[in-house]
């Protein structure tokens, strides 16, 4: 049934206009018809987006052996490495030294009377102790051994207690002059130090050994 509009002094029934909820369902849902018994069957359903594939991180390949990511495990380490082993029966050398002199120099300290040359001679031996257990760790870093030198001790004799410290004197001279030239031959930086300072230690105690002679003798 048609209605007609309002005129003159009736109440109009006001029109149905359905384009105006044409026009509001195009706003709404444009896919949907709203005269359908579904209303819901017209209306496009939007794709669902693919759950997104959660990522994993790749293997980390394990180093051989377990001990590349270890601190001190570097094949070639900057310090006590290859270049020190070119020096290393050098310092086996050095080593037996140290430990023959401070045996030597503990002996005399208990045998001499002069108070001055005992307390010389016993810091000598402590040095020298001190020194041999240095480079003993210094062949343990280099080569991951340990190193038991056979140290024998030569009986020696002097006539007086000044012909026993200018053997004395010699024989660190000649200690300070081998560490200073083995410094600089040696292509390891931290091996240098050390033989840079045993070889001041050594000249140390020779210029003392020389003082207490020109006390003793002149």
């Amino acid at each position: 049934m048609e209605t007609t509009p309002f005129g003159g002094g009736q109440n109009p029934t006001p029109a149905y206009d359905y384009r105006l909820y044409d026009r509001v369902w195009q706003r709404v849902a444009p896919g949907m018809d709203p005269f359908s018994q579904d209303p819901g069957a017209g209306m496009a359903v939007p794709e669902a987006s693919p759950a997104p594939v959660p990522q994993t991180a790749a293997p980390v390949p394990a180093q051989e052996g377990g001990e590349g990511n270890l601190p001190g495990a570097e094949p070639d380490p900057c310090c006590m490495g290859t270049e020190a082993k070119e020096s290393l029966e050098v310092l086996e050398s050095f080593l037996q030294e140290e430990m023959a002199e401070s045996r030597c120099c503990q002996a005399m300290a208990c045998r001499v009377r002069n108070r001055e040359a005992a307390r010389l001679l016993r810091q000598a031996a402590s040095e020298k102790r001190a020194a041999a257990r240095e480079l003993c760790a210094a062949y343990y870093l280099i080569t991951g051994n340990r190193y038991t030198p056979a140290v024998t001790v030569e009986q020696l004799c002097w006539e007086n207690l000044p012909q026993a410290l200018r053997a004395c004197y010699h024989q660190e001279a000649c200690n300070g002059f081998n560490y200073q030239r083995a410094s600089e031959e040696a292509a390891d930086i931290c091996l240098q130090k050390l033989f840079t300072r045993l070889g001041e230690q050594s000249y140390r105690r020779a210029e003392a050994l020389m003082a207490l002679l020109g006390r003793l003798v002149c």
